[in-house]
């Protein structure tokens, strides 16, 4: 799977790259959205020159250790366990000796923790976390969630969550949900993307909730645009029932290549109260989302 970029015409005499992206964070559970996740990093690492820490955590004990046990082998308990690390160890050693990675630099990571997936996680300071998401529904939703949605909440760098089943990802139309409220976010994602043929879509979702002044808003966009020094743009208003609902029929209804969102991050009872609308949207699309805080 590739993760195709347009750039500039590279300059003959030096490679510029991104110096504000030097760490990019994989977690893995080697499924195949997570190895998918693997290779768009991969590309985003040659075209910045930036570093990949491959990770999967362990939680103990893990449900890993019934192997062990099964084969009838009476083995203490430290020991079985230790088995399950280094066998750990060995597949991500394995997976990035893969040719399609040669010349990148990648560091395979196990850890084990007794804590939750993303604490773990998110003790890795990077400047970019990619991981895969199937998102979650229903019951899942309600008590916990999917792992993408809860390390986009906590996260302090942007996340890049990938979805679908494409083989290959393009980038060419990017539609990024704004309020235009939180503007900020939108200068480092697009110096990150720095790809001057994408088609940027500016969306605002009208719920009906209260009054719009519509001149007014156009004339922001123009001032954003202006600030962002974009000269080739599209904004539109949609109307939807909510503001998830919005974002989402109007990136299928472009059909976007990437979602990119401003998130707040809540926590605690402002988050159960309030929720995020960019964790909604991270469960519920199927179009690979960047969130920025």
């Amino acid at each position: 799977m590739i993760f195709l970029i347009q750039q500039k015409k590279p300059n003959r005499n030096k490679t510029k790259h991104n110096t504000a992206m030097k760490k990019i964070l994989v977690p893995t559970d080697l499924s195949e959205i997570s190895l998918k996740a693997l290779d768009v990093a991969a590309d985003l690492a040659r075209n910045n020159g930036a570093e990949i820490t491959l990770l999967q955590v362990k939680i103990f004990p893990s449900a890993s250790l019934g192997t062990y046990y099964s084969m009838g082998v009476a083995v203490p308990f430290d020991t079985a366990w230790k088995g399950v690390l280094d066998d750990a160890q060995k597949e991500l050693d394995g997976l990035i000796t893969n040719p399609k990675f040669l010349g990148l630099k990648i560091k395979a990571v196990v850890e084990e923790s007794v804590e939750n997936f993303e604490s773990t996680l998110l003790k890795h300071h990077a400047d970019l976390i990619v991981m895969g998401s199937t998102g979650a529904t229903g019951i899942k939703e309600m008590f916990g969630g999917s792992h993408a949605e809860s390390v986009v909440r906590h996260a302090n760098c942007p996340v890049l969550v990938i979805k679908g089943n494409q083989e290959e990802y393009h980038i060419q139309k990017v539609l990024v949900a704004t309020d235009m409220e939180n503007t900020d976010f939108m200068k480092k994602a697009f110096k990150w993307l720095n790809m001057p043929e994408i088609e940027y879509h500016f969306v605002y979702v009208d719920t009906a909730m209260r009054q719009i002044n519509y001149d007014a808003l156009k004339e922001d966009m123009k001032k954003v645009a202006s600030k962002l020094k974009l000269k080739n743009y599209h904004f539109e208003i949609w109307d939807g029932a909510n503001v998830e609902e919005g974002i989402l029929d109007s990136a299928h209804q472009i059909k976007a290549d990437l979602i990119l969102m401003y998130t707040h991050g809540r926590t605690g009872l402002a988050h159960w109260f309030k929720g995020s609308i960019a964790e909604d949207v991270v469960n519920h699309s199927d179009i690979p989302i960047m969130t920025l805080s």
